[in-house]
């Protein structure tokens, strides 16, 4: 089963040094649209997507962050990243997200959330997570997802049976993030997605203080 051999081969990079290895601090903003493998939904990931209205259903309608992929594919909000001996601290601009992921196997894993915004509320939506090293690179795996969206335009779900692997490395002077969604009852075959940022450390992270339902783009296409 895929599922049991792909989290087996990531499960061997989390047994590495919780020293931080992989030069990926600093601030970061997204450097194109990024690119996607072939969606194959199962009959339940079919079921899951056709209940999907945009205009009803997005999170981000409720200052909800939709899923991790949502929120690192956003355009135009700097994401930092620091590194610590025993954590690695991601701070998202959007909906003012800070997601704290321990450093080590996974008996680090707990069932409360990595995440949560500034006034405390924690999002399931985004996993529980934690990380390893592998050389160069940060792995990081999640589980314990609530029901969301992997891609909010086409409602590509995610449940809490998906697992998801956010592999973190630098070439050159940009971060590649490659994101593997796992989970079988979803999907036929694993959902790659990779995203690229480019190093921003000049930016700032700006107080979001989200309100529901306060972006243009959905008034603009309820307009029309």
């Amino acid at each position: 089963m895929y599922l049991r051999a792909l989290v087996g081969i990531i499960s061997l990079a989390v047994f590495g040094t919780a020293i931080a290895q992989a030069d990926i601090s600093g601030t970061w903003m997204l450097n194109g649209p990024g690119t996607e493998s072939e969606i194959l939904l199962s009959a339940e990931g079919k079921r899951l997507q056709n209940e999907y209205e945009l205009l009803e259903d997005d999170p981000s309608l409720y200052c909800t962050p939709a899923s991790s992929s949502r929120i690192w594919a956003n355009p135009g909000a700097p994401i930092k990243i620091e590194q610590t001996q025993t954590n690695i601290l991601i701070s998202y601009e959007l909906f003012d997200l800070r997601r704290e992921i321990p450093l080590g196997d996974e008996s680090a894993l707990t069932d409360q959330p990595s995440t949560k915004n500034l006034n405390g509320r924690f999002f399931p939506q985004m996993g529980s997570s934690f990380a390893s090293y592998d050389g160069e690179r940060l792995v990081i795996e999640s589980r314990n997802h609530a029901y969301g969206y992997i891609r909010t335009s086409r409602g590509i779900p995610q449940a809490p049976s998906t697992t998801a692997v956010e592999v973190v490395e630098v070439q050159g002077d940009i971060l590649h993030i490659t994101h593997t969604y796992i989970d079988e009852s979803i999907f036929e075959k694993p959902l790659v997605l990779e995203y690229f940022l480019r190093r921003a450390d000049d930016a700032v992270l700006n107080v979001y203080d989200c309100t529901e339902a306060n972006y243009n783009w959905f008034d603009e296409l309820n307009a029309n």
